[in-house]
C-alpha cells in the first residue's frame, strides 16, 4: 500500500534539516576562521609597520647644528700718550749761593772707670770654725778626738750651704758634729769687681778634749 504524497514530502524534509544545519554551521565556521585570519593579519602587519616607521623617522632625524666659534677680535693697538714738552723755567738768584762750612766741636766722652779687678776671699764673722761646744757627749766619755775637714759654699749674702764631709775624723759622732755646727756659721761673702760672688770653700773643725 503505498504512502500518501504529502507524508513523503514531510518525511523528506525532515531528514534534509540536519544535513542543512550542519552546512550552515560549517559555511558560519568558514567566515569565522576568514574574518579571524584578516584580523589577525591585519594586527601583525600594524606591529611589524609601526617600528619601521618609527625606526624610519628615528633615522631621519636632522643633525645637530655646530655652532663655529666667534671670530677673534681685531688686534686693538693703544696708541702712545701724546708728548708734552716741559715749559722753560728760569729761576732768579737775587744773590750768589756762597758754601758755608759749619764746624762742630766734639768733646770726647772719658771711658767708663774700670772696677778694680781680682777677688777678695772670704772673712769668717765671730770665732772661726769654732764647734767645741758641739762636741758630742758619747765622744766625750769614749775619749775621741779628731779634726773634720768640711767643705761647703759660702753664698753671696754670707750663708753656708752644700755642706760634706772632706775628710773623716774617724769618729762618726764627731764628724755629724762638725756638719751640724757648720750650717750656723757666718761669712763676709766674696767680691770681685765690687760684686758679692759664690765661691767653694773648705774648713777644718778641730774636737780636742783638752779644750775642755
Amino acid at each position: 500500500m503505498e504512502q500518501p504524497l504529502h507524508t513523503l514530502v514531510r518525511s523528506s524534509a525532515v531528514q534534509a534539516s540536519p544535513r542543512r544545519a550542519l552546512g550552515v554551521v560549517v559555511v558560519v565556521a568558514i567566515h569565522v576562521i576568514v574574518i579571524w585570519a584578516l584580523i589577525t593579519g591585519l594586527a601583525q602587519q600594524m606591529m611589524q609597520k609601526l617600528p619601521s616607521e618609527l625606526m624610519a623617522k628615528v633615522e631621519e632625524a636632522p643633525p645637530p647644528v655646530v655652532k663655529l666659534p666667534p671670530p677673534p677680535p681685531p688686534d686693538m693697538v693703544k696708541p702712545p700718550p701724546p708728548f708734552v714738552p716741559p715749559p722753560d723755567i728760569t729761576i732768579q738768584s737775587d744773590a750768589p749761593v756762597t758754601n758755608t762750612i759749619t764746624t762742630q766741636s766734639v768733646v770726647a766722652t772719658p771711658p767708663p772707670v774700670a772696677k778694680p779687678a781680682g777677688i777678695t776671699a772670704p772673712a769668717s764673722i765671730g770665732k772661726a770654725h769654732e764647734c767645741q761646744h758641739a762636741y758630742p757627749a758619747i765622744a766625750i766619755r769614749l775619749g775621741q778626738e779628731g779634726t773634720v775637714v768640711l767643705a761647703f759654699k759660702i753664698m753671696t749674702d754670707g750663708s753656708v750651704t752644700d755642706i760634706s764631709v772632706a775628710e773623716s775624723s774617724g769618729h762618726e759622732s764627731l764628724d755629724q758634729a762638725a756638719v751640724n755646727c757648720a750650717g750656723s756659721w757666718h761669712y763676709k761673702p766674696a767680691v770681685q769687681n765690687g760684686e758679692p760672688i759664690e765661691v767653694p770653700w773648705k774648713a777644718s773643725v778641730p774636737f780636742r778634749l783638752t779644750g775642755q
